[in-house]
């Protein structure tokens, strides 16, 4: 028993907005943090005054109405900014989550007809191969294209061999002195003419060298690739022809039953369906860009604060230190100094308390952040690998909740992937490919394949495959090339003293 790909991805995206929930939840409860840290640094506001940071201890209206009266406007401003900001994110934010769910359905239903769709195609595209084995003339021409195939496969694979061997030895003989010399001037050839003394120094020469030996050698490397590519190209020729016999028989089966229209139907779905998930890249990608400037806005020293900050020191900087020290020591009010320094001290270990534990919190937060997004780039991955499909499944051992539970950070979400990856299994349609459902081509292949006989179904499929690879004006020396028996293998080289 399998588990279907449409229930692992309804239990992904259940995990997904539970884990949003959860996150939602945080933030409310780093609110209530928020507004302690807020009355902490109201009883400190009376005592800290020598920095910046002890002047506005956070972008807060109390923490401004507390500081300095010359920098009250400006950074009030700031705040303003703040909170307009994070009331439009927090729009926007809504907005982007309803999206999502929208899209979400679109691509439940996208995937659903794409489905169909290819479940119909195949279909059809299963009975034009069945129709295509019962014809006796395709069974024939299958068989020949198969035997033809194994003689083109021998001659292209004896075409690498001696490709290789000649790459390798020519430079050889061309780097001989003696056998170029002999070679150039046509010795044992028709058109060689020398006479007396020259004639009887070549014939020297060649014996010591073995020249009739080596000029075979050589001129069998030099011509055997052009005639064997001349071959060759005229055996894709030949198979080409009986291809396209293939190929219209093939059509008119296959334009019989409506297979083209089955296919172009697949085609236009899976374009769909890949417009939904291009869209839901773009929400996700949206969410997260969101979501990172929401948390900067809940971060008591974000951006908007470092602003204030930056503003406050450039105020302080047209101070004098003596008029720091006076407005330090006005702070003081009708309390000694003992206690301010020991109110100060009560305060600030209670607010260093304090921001341990929202320290901790924010980090778990943090972490708890980290493991959606990653679940969400598992849910991606899963959508564009077509795993939600209807024609995926997972084997029974993979338990999709159990696995959730155990997550705790970033590392195990994407172990998570791993785990779906190697749990996953497709249909069992021969027909099948990773795009969804079968091409014309393959059709052809496929029942090439099933009609060949005498064990030639592998060679059958491949001459089938072949057409997609070129045609018959391709380029020769294009070709894939293997073994050829060098009869020349020993008679090269310079042989020279």
């Amino acid at each position: 028993m399998t588990i279907p790909g449409p229930k692992v991805h309804q239990q992904l995206m259940d995990a997904y907005k539970c884990l949003n929930v959860q996150l939602e939840t945080d933030r409310k409860n780093m609110h209530d943090v928020h507004q302690e840290h807020e009355q902490l640094d109201a009883e400190r506001d009376d005592a800290l005054r020598s920095l910046a940071e002890h002047y506005l201890p956070e972008l807060t209206a109390d923490a401004i109405a507390s500081t300095w009266r010359e920098v009250q406007a400006d950074i009030s401003t700031i705040l303003l900014q703040k909170e307009d900001e994070d009331r439009s994110l927090q729009q926007k934010l809504q907005q982007l989550h309803e999206n999502r769910s929208v899209t979400e359905e679109a691509l439940v239903k996208a995937s659903n007809v794409l489905d169909v769709a290819v479940t119909e195609q195949n279909e059809v595209s299963g009975v034009v191969e069945s129709r295509l084995q019962e014809d006796s003339q395709f069974v024939e021409l299958a068989d020949r294209a198969a035997v033809a195939e194994v003689a083109l496969g021998r001659a292209e694979s004896n075409l690498h061999e001696i490709d290789q061997d000649a790459a390798r030895k020519i430079p050889s003989y061309e780097a001989s002195a003696l056998f170029k010399y002999l070679y150039e001037r046509g010795y044992g050839a028709k058109e060689y003419s020398s006479r007396g003394v020259t004639r009887r120094i070549d014939r020297w020469l060649a014996r010591y060298i073995d020249f009739t030996k080596a000029r075979q050698g050589y001129d069998f490397l030099k011509k055997t690739p052009d005639q064997m590519r001349k071959i060759i190209a005229e055996d894709r020729r030949s198979l080409n022809v009986v291809m396209e016999e293939l190929e219209r028989k093939r059509d008119r089966v296959a334009n019989a039953l409506g297979l083209p229209e089955r296919i172009s139907l697949t085609v236009r779905f899976t374009k769909d369906r890949s417009q939904c998930l291009q869209t839901m890249d773009f929400i996700l990608e949206s969410l997260k860009e969101v979501e990172g400037l929401l948390r900067d806005i809940a971060d008591p020293r974000g951006l908007h604060y470092q602003k204030a900050i930056e503003l406050f020191r450039k105020t302080l900087l047209g101070f004098k230190s003596s008029d720091l020290k006076k407005r330090a020591a006005a702070t003081v009010d009708d309390l000694t100094d003992d206690q301010i320094v020991a109110r100060l001290s009560g305060v600030e270990s209670d607010r260093g308390d304090l921001e341990d534990t929202t320290r901790h919190r924010r980090n778990l937060q943090k972490q708890k952040q980290g493991v959606v997004e990653e679940l969400g780039r598992v849910i991606q991955r899963f959508r564009a690998a077509h795993f939600d499909s209807a024609r995926s499944h997972f084997v029974d051992s993979l338990d999709v909740d159990e696995e959730l539970s155990y997550i705790e950070d970033v590392e195990d979400a994407r172990k998570l992937w791993q785990k779906i990856r190697r749990s996953q299994r497709w249909g069992d349609h021969d027909s099948e490919e990773d795009a969804g459902g079968s091409s014309m081509k393959q059709v052809l292949v496929n029942a090439m394949g099933k009609a060949a006989g005498d064990g030639r179904e592998d060679e059958a499929r491949r001459a089938g495959s072949r057409r997609i690879e070129y045609d018959s004006t391709s380029d020769a020396r294009s070709v894939g090339v293997g073994h050829w028996e060098d009869h020349s293998s020993d008679s090269s080289g310079d042989h020279s003293r």
